[in-house]
């Protein structure tokens, strides 16, 4: 091997569908802003440039090349992956790392078209319940050369399909964002944060402010979530719900919070550039999903020290020890995350003991530096 093979550094694709607000969105930025660029050569190509979170990395990578997809069943899907090939050889690029279902069946398709090797991502337990896209990720699997996941969850439900081979599949689990690792270390950020709600909402102290962040999506449970809050509204006078994200589904929860008669106990908050943080300010932090791979909203929530009540779906229960590090409550099932909830407020100390614990855990398993050095210990894997 020569002088300049030995220097060279291994060239890096990311490719990604959008910049959108989301737990895959926002990893993928947090590693394109950490990787260490002395040892590794980083590009960047989307489906889309859409969405704030470009803003970013926009500095690192000001110009991206485009390769938009209306669809995969037409003359311009065949197009697309030939443009995507001919830059990857172009670019003389050794790995791509796609980040989403969209990116990785397109980037591994022409991937497969040239000597670059494929780490694929899957972040989730099931992308739907579309046929196609369980087809979808069967030929990602297939096509990739590593899988990369977030949970051991996500790994064991891939291995009972029996159509990946274990070798493939390899574990990093999720690291804390900027904010959140900012947020964890701030002693005063959750009484900071809390007053601040209170101000926005013209709450007063004795309010008890119960938060869900999560995109507004069928997964993310938030009929049971609607439907928690009915129930605890009636016997707790100063409970207030928030909800933070935007999406589809927004008229239909606005419509079942009204039906239930806790409309004006509802807040809908929107897209938030504080969503990473914001959950400080929550006497107690919901997830309601119904299928998850880890989730950035819990991990986030225990390191702000809030207290957690979530659904054991997923990567979850590898966040959340139930009685120990917050409580746990089945899906889709409204009166047992009612109950839940209600078990939390009533017990304060309690609730801060918890609280205290997942804090622990999250910094000293979840924290970016080990999913950044992980990360890259899977290129220097690649490229050998």
């Amino acid at each position: 091997m020569n002088q300049t093979t030995k220097q060279k550094k291994p060239r890096v694709l990311h490719l990604i569908t959008s910049f959108e607000v989301g737990g895959t969105e926002r990893q993928a930025v947090e590693l394109l802003k950490r990787i260490d660029r002395r040892r590794f050569d980083l590009h960047l190509a989307a489906v889309r440039l859409e969405g704030p979170l470009y803003d970013e990395v926009a500095a690192l990578f000001p110009r991206v090349p485009l390769f938009p997809l209306t669809s995969f069943y037409n003359a311009n899907a065949v197009k697309q992956l030939i443009r995507l090939r001919n830059w990857m050889i172009s670019e003389g690029a050794d790995i791509l790392h796609a980040h989403d279902f969209y990116a990785g069946l397109f980037g591994a398709a022409a991937a497969r078209l040239t000597r670059v090797r494929v780490i694929a991502c899957q972040r989730h337990l099931r992308l739907s319940d579309r046929p196609a896209h369980e087809w979808g990720m069967r030929l990602i699997r297939r096509l990739a050369h590593r899988v990369l996941v977030n949970s051991e969850a996500i790994r064991d439900h891939i291995l009972t399909s029996g159509h990946t081979a274990p070798e493939k599949i390899v574990v990093i689990r999720n690291g804390l964002s900027d904010a959140a690792e900012r947020a964890a270390l701030d002693d005063d950020g959750r009484v900071k944060q809390r007053a601040a709600l209170l101000r926005e909402l013209n709450l007063d102290e004795a309010a008890k402010l119960i938060g869900l962040v999560a995109r507004l999506q069928p997964v993310k449970g938030h009929s049971y979530f609607i439907e928690a809050a009915s129930l605890i509204a009636a016997v707790e006078p100063d409970a207030h719900f928030l909800l933070v994200g935007d999406g589809a589904l927004r008229p239909e929860i606005e419509e079942q919070a009204a039906r239930l008669g806790v409309r004006d106990r509802v807040r809908l908050l929107g897209a938030r550039n504080d969503a990473a943080t914001i959950a400080a300010g929550f006497d107690v932090a919901v997830l309601a999903s119904l299928s998850e791979g880890l989730p950035n909203a819990v991990m986030e929530a225990m390191a702000a020290g809030a207290p957690v009540v979530a659904t054991a779906v997923g990567g979850t229960t590898e966040l959340v020890i139930d009685g120990v590090t917050g409580f746990l409550a089945p899906p889709a099932d409204a009166e047992a995350l009612a109950r839940r909830i209600l078990d939390a407020l009533r017990d304060p100390d309690r609730s801060a003991l918890m609280a205290e614990q997942g804090r622990r855990r999250v910094l000293s398993q979840f924290g970016m530096r080990r999913m950044i050095e992980s990360v890259e210990r899977l290129y220097d894997e690649m490229y050998a």
